[in-house]
């Protein structure tokens, strides 16, 4: 493709103006000009107030600059999310064969952890310390050993 403009190559873009939707074929020079006069146009730019990047940095790399930006970009992201993985929904992943029966095990341990640091955040020593010695007892079954 050419470009309309210049006539170097070029690729198609679609472009929503005054609530018309339209392609153009322009090459990347034309297209930020053409962009940034929608940006004057639009009036400030919003950026992300934990990393400073502004949507048109995400259009441009594909990439966010930082967790906030899923927040802040959020009615911007999700429709970009939902059509490359298919959900905006993040299931994760199940752990592999090696887990096996221990994987139980390894929730609880994680569990029990996550309970005892807020135990020792909150000063309840003790029951931090029984907390302690349950993932004592867990990391020796899940190791396969008699406790």
């Amino acid at each position: 493709m050419i470009c309309t403009q210049c006539g170097r190559p070029a690729s198609r873009y679609t472009v929503t103006a005054e609530g018309r939707v339209r392609e153009v074929v322009l090459c990347p020079s034309c297209y930020a000009v053409l962009l940034a006069g929608a940006r004057e146009e639009r009036g400030p730019v919003r950026r992300c107030p934990a990393c400073g990047m502004a949507i048109e940095d995400y259009r441009r790399t594909g990439l966010v600059g930082c967790a906030e930006c899923y927040r802040y970009f959020r009615r911007e992201l999700l429709p970009a999310v939902r059509d490359l993985q298919g959900s905006v929904t993040h299931t994760g992943k199940t752990p592999g064969a090696d887990a096996g029966e221990n994987y139980e095990l390894l929730l609880e341990r994680a569990r029990l952890r996550t309970h005892m640091e807020q135990c020792l955040l909150k000063g309840d020593d003790a029951e931090a310390e029984r907390l302690r010695e349950q993932i004592k007892a867990l990391n020796a079954a899940i190791r396969g050993e008699r406790v």
